[in-house]
């Protein structure tokens, strides 16, 4: 079975962006923007392994697994909020792309509030894998998130389906795909969170040194930007992979 063309892919999605950018940008920056870049100001940042740094391994363990607990507590419930802000964001990021130029802003998140709830649930059981993966010397996490990288263009593209048939539709498209699809994946989440990473040191070095709020605000802005395209990309090489991929009749 032929691969993928990844350069090929990468064009057919710039060219999507090209088409539609006004309206993406329009559409994405409540949803990708704001609420990353209000958790980066008002919301601490969970607790790393290396905050608790007293007593031996087994006592540091147990020390982060309760700051985190109790960080989960305070804060948890605002994470979850702006992930799902986010996914409703990119779910009408789909349904705009996906239509191919004939849905406005409004008709794109009135079909992304019907597909919501099993559009969630499909990225949350993306995301579990995913981030295991991830745990693993990134790269099959890499992998795992390009062989899922299409159960969003799956959702709304194709007839009604519940999110674990997404799933295996996706797995099944990209069949001998893997490692164009992993090189997809990559330039998306690990572009963007490595872009992302100069802006956010900064802002933890300005904090920490008693730096002003509006340069910490600038360099939050930053990653958040930097979030927002990644979120873009990943909808548009997605909806790339999956036009090329659906068009070999599986």
């Amino acid at each position: 079975m032929m691969g993928l063309d990844v350069v090929a892919t990468l064009r057919d999605a710039w060219a999507l962006f090209r088409r539609d950018r006004d309206l993406l940008i329009r559409l994405g920056a409540p949803f990708l923007f704001w609420p990353p870049l209000a958790l980066g100001l008002l919301v601490p940042q969970p607790p790393l392994p290396g905050d608790a740094d007293t007593g031996d391994a087994a006592v540091r363990a147990a020390a982060w697994f309760d700051s985190v607990g109790a960080w989960a507590g305070h804060y948890g419930g605002w994470y979850f909020l702006a992930y799902a802000i986010g996914m409703f964001g990119s779910a009408a990021l789909y349904a705009l792309t996906l239509g191919g130029g004939r849905f406005s802003v409004g008709q794109a998140l009135k079909l992304a509030l019907r597909v919501a709830p099993r559009f969630l649930l499909a990225m949350i059981l993306v995301a579990l894998p995913t981030g295991a993966g991830m745990l693993l010397y990134i790269l099959p996490g890499i992998y795992v998130a390009g062989r899922l990288l299409l159960v969003g263009p799956v959702l709304f593209a194709e007839r009604r389906m519940p999110a674990l048939a997404a799933i295996a539709r996706s797995v099944v498209l990209t069949r001998g795909t893997g490692l164009s699809m992993a090189a997809l994946a990559a330039c998306t989440y690990l572009g963007g969170m490595i872009a992302a990473q100069p802006f956010l040191l900064l802002s933890d070095r300005v904090a920490a040194n008693g730096g002003g709020a509006v340069a910490i605000a600038l360099l939050q802005a930053g990653a958040a930007a930097v979030g927002m395209a990644a979120g873009l990309a990943q909808v548009l090489v997605a909806v790339a992979a999956y036009r090329r991929l659906a068009s070999r009749g599986i």
